[in-house]
């Protein structure tokens, strides 16, 4: 009864490993050089919030501000900007609601450079606007707009660790502005290549 979930899971899953084998073979800056609004990084995700038995689709552009501290082949700190659009697909409820989700949010990260491999931690608190309060019945969010909650963590990887795959938990909730506030939860992967 549920073939087109696994298809879906299975087209994405494909998408990714081949986005993954194309970005690692290709960049041509170095490291210390990804940095501004020059060099942009699309990722595609996929999320999941069980409570509410929602997926979420996601792309998003992500840029590495000038803004850093540290040393670009050792420990560094820096802040990032990201945007993002994503379609929530509600698999459970009464009166069934699909919605879209905008959101812009500064992300703080701290990275280990030096290698072939970047593992990195990040958090971001950020906004966000949904095209509609609620996925169905049982799950109304009193308002359309939402703060976002996140940590992150992940790996780059390939020349000058261009490509990255990771992975956040993402609360989203309007911090009680408005009742009900039921929030979500979403467990999130992705895979990202910087330009």
């Amino acid at each position: 009864m549920h073939t087109a979930p696994h298809a879906r899971l299975k087209l994405l899953g494909r998408t990714l490993a081949a986005a993954a084998l194309v970005a690692g073979a290709s960049s041509a800056a170095g490291a210390e050089e990804l940095v501004g609004w020059q060099h942009p990084a699309v990722h595609v995700a996929y999320g999941r919030d069980p409570s509410h038995d929602i997926n979420k689709y996601e792309v998003g552009i992500n840029f590495n501000t000038p803004i850093q501290y540290g040393n670009p082949q050792g420990w560094l700190f820096r802040l990032q900007a990201e945007v993002n659009l994503a379609g929530w697909d509600t698999r459970s409820g009464t009166n069934q609601q699909n919605l879209f989700e905008f959101g812009i949010s500064p992300i703080l990260r701290v990275e280990k450079r030096g290698g072939y491999f970047v593992p990195f931690a990040e958090a971001s608190v950020g906004l966000r606007v949904l095209s509609h309060a609620g996925t169905s019945d049982e799950h109304r969010m009193g308002s359309a707009f939402q703060f976002s909650d996140m940590l992150g963590v992940g790996v780059g990887f390939g020349k000058n660790a261009a490509t990255e795959v990771g992975f956040r938990f993402q609360h989203i909730s309007n911090a009680g502005i408005k009742e009900p506030n039921p929030g979500s939860n979403f467990y999130t992967g992705y895979i990202r290549h910087r330009f």
